[in-house]
């Protein structure tokens, strides 16, 4: 039998003496039997506290489970109010303006329709008039009448420059995108998964985001810290497609590179808008994924330029993934928060 001072004693503190009867394998600590039943309760306590706030929250979810609960439905009312005032102030800039025209009109018409009666009452009361001039007249009158047909005199031409109302999406965040897997070790993923950094070869390699893209339209934005502007891949990829080393040739990638092409189905070609396609050092690009329709876009925030690629769900199917494919010597990109 082992004795007293060989024993442990109760881990509660200096006011038991007991000595301790179990151990508890969550806390590691030696407890007498009674303590120990305390220490179990309190643990009990904290557990019926947990479940309480599981249940809250759960109860918070049940509660906006209704399609109309959601905060943003705020916001898109809020914007349905300042585009149908701004509708109706543009609607009475029209009418005010339209009815300046009419009056323009009106008083051209009348002016033109006083000249020829003046002239067919002089030419009537000294009789001088022959067929011709009855001609001339009457082609007058046609004229005029068909000047009094508003539908001939205005129409409304849209205008694409200055849009009254701007047009608005919904986007869906998940949590902040990360660069999430590499291809080899000639890149280095820092900062906690937000800078993907090349070595001081040149050579291919892919780089993968974490997330994955299903359904919804989905934005990343990006700094370019460091390029020479000749060759970096920035799209998305298919998740069952392997990370490889030229990933900007498979049939699932998507994308734009800097030397000013796109690629597609496994493929390349230049890029035929008049903006070419530009990632220099500090450049900041917006890369938005519509996994609803079906496209991808870019946007150089420094150049404005915009561009976009239809993706065919066959060869790039769901879900996709945010894919970079570098090759330049100490390139490096780096994903700012949303």
């Amino acid at each position: 039998m082992a004795s007293l001072k060989t024993r442990k004693l109760c881990s509660t503190g200096s006011d038991c003496k007991q000595t301790a009867a179990t151990n508890c394998e969550g806390c590691l600590q030696a407890f007498c039997t009674k303590h120990f039943i305390d220490h179990r309760n309190a643990l009990s306590e904290e557990m019926t506290d947990i479940i309480s706030e599981y249940n809250c929250l759960k109860s918070t979810f049940d509660q906006s489970a209704e399609s109309d609960s959601h905060p943003f439905f705020k916001d898109i009312d809020q914007w349905k109010e300042d585009s149908i005032a701004k509708i109706q102030q543009k609607a009475q800039e029209l009418r005010v303006e339209l009815l300046q025209l009419i009056a323009i009109r009106k008083a051209e018409i009348l002016e033109k329709l006083q000249q020829a009666c003046e002239e067919i009452k002089n030419s009537q009361e000294i009789d001088n008039f022959i067929e011709l001039d009855l001609q001339q007249w009457k082609i007058v009158l046609q004229n005029l009448k068909a000047k009094c047909d508003p539908t001939l005199a205005f129409s409304l031409e849209p205008r694409g420059d200055l849009p009254v109302v701007h047009n608005v999406s919904v986007i869906f965040t998940l949590d902040n995108e990360l660069f999430g897997q590499v291809f080899d070790n000639s890149v280095q993923i820092q900062q906690n998964g937000e800078i993907a950094i090349h070595d001081a070869s040149h050579n291919y390699t892919e780089i993968r985001g974490k997330n994955e893209y299903t359904t919804g339209r989905h934005r990343i934005r990006l700094c370019i810290d460091q390029s020479g502007d000749s060759w970096t891949f920035l799209g998305i990829n298919s998740k069952s497609t392997l990370l490889q080393k030229q990933s900007s040739s498979s049939k699932s990638a998507y994308g734009w590179t800097n030397n000013n092409y796109t690629w597609s189905n496994g493929g390349c070609q230049p890029n035929k808008s008049a903006a070419r396609i530009e990632m220099k050092t500090n450049d900041v690009i917006t890369l938005t994924f519509d996994c609803n329709h079906h496209k991808i876009s870019m946007i150089n925030e420094r150049t404005h330029a915009n561009y976009e690629l239809l993706i065919n769900i066959d060869h790039c199917p769901f879900p996709w993934q945010f894919h970079v494919n570098l090759y330049e010597a100490n390139s490096r990109i780096r994903i700012l928060s949303a």
